[in-house]
């Protein structure tokens, strides 16, 4: 926790740019949008043989909303319908890819780590070793342990985004990053 607050306390001494109050119901419904946009790309392309064997639908999901705010410039998809933007605060420009990673891994990381052991866990040859109901089992407890991590990290950000000042989660804290009210514009899908 300590390096978490010396990393915020740093990125708040860099900063060019104040966040600003973004609305709860903008930023929720931001984020259902980029849900379905992770759902239709998932759609698209799990039917490539190689993409839907190593992969599944839950994971191409979590991947996309991983890197989702570097597209667009820091606006993403559903950002950027909402007219909201993901700035870097030292420069006020678009994020980094390594700013948009940081930003959605304090909620995302856990999922996306635990999503990507239980598909490995499912194709190892264990699966033929072992009884069915012992990787079955593990499988349960993976998604336990997702569960209970998403009942303790999304209160924090919900209470994070709906009662300070400047609406920063944690992630934004952490990367340096802040949301700001902008414009629509789809021209540019990759930033930088």
């Amino acid at each position: 926790m300590a390096r978490f607050n010396e990393r915020a306390a740093a990125n708040r001494e860099t900063a060019s740019i104040e966040p600003e109050r973004i609305e709860f119901g903008s930023r929720l419904i931001a984020l259902g949008i980029d849900f379905f946009a992770g759902y239709m790309i998932s759609f698209i392309i799990m039917p490539i043989p190689f993409v839907g064997r190593l992969f599944d639908y839950s994971l191409v999901i979590i991947v996309f909303l991983l890197v989702r705010d570097y597209l667009f410039e820091g606006r993403g998809v559903g950002k950027n319908l909402m007219g909201l933007r993901v700035v870097d605060m030292a420069t006020g420009g678009a994020p980094s890819f390594r700013q948009a990673l940081d930003r959605n891994l304090i909620y995302l990381g856990p999922l996306f780590a635990l999503r990507l052991l239980a598909l490995i866990l499912q194709a190892l040859p264990i699966n033929q070793i072992v009884n069915y109901n012992i990787t079955n089992a593990i499988g349960q407890i993976i998604n336990l342990i997702i569960g209970l991590y998403v009942l303790v990290i999304l209160p924090i950000e919900i209470y994070r985004i709906y009662q300070r000042e400047d609406s920063m989660r944690l992630g934004d804290e952490w990367a340096g990053t802040c949301l700001i009210k902008a414009g629509m514009d789809f021209s540019n899908p990759m930033s930088r």
